[in-house]
C-alpha cells in the first residue's frame, strides 16, 4: 500500500526544527529563563547558547510565533529572526 505524501495528516509527527535569535540573552540566568519560555510554549529545547537557540516542535503543527515571541519579549529577549533548520 503506498503512502499519499499530499496528506496533511501522513507527517503529523515530523520534527520540524527552528532556529531563534534572542540577541539579549547573553548570561547564564537568561539562558535559563528563554529555556522555560520556549519549553512552557511546548518546544523542546535542543541547544541553546548565547543569542540563539534551536529548538523542536514535534506536533506537526507551525509554533504560535507571535506568542512566544511576545512571551521572551516581555521577559526582556525579544527574538529578532525565527528561521526552519534543516540540521
Amino acid at each position: 500500500m503506498s503512502t499519499s505524501f499530499s496528506d496533511p495528516s501522513a507527517n503529523n509527527t515530523q520534527l520540524v526544527r527552528y532556529s531563534i535569535e534572542v540577541p539579549a540573552m547573553t548570561t547564564p540566568d537568561s539562558l535559563v529563563t528563554v529555556r522555560e519560555i520556549l519549553q512552557s510554549h511546548h518546544l523542546l529545547v535542543d541547544q541553546i547558547t548565547d543569542g540563539q537557540a534551536h529548538v523542536a516542535s514535534a506536533t506537526g503543527a507551525e509554533p504560535d510565533w507571535p506568542t512566544i515571541k511576545q512571551a521572551l519579549d516581555a521577559a526582556g529577549y525579544p527574538a529578532t529572526h525565527t528561521t526552519t533548520s534543516d540540521d
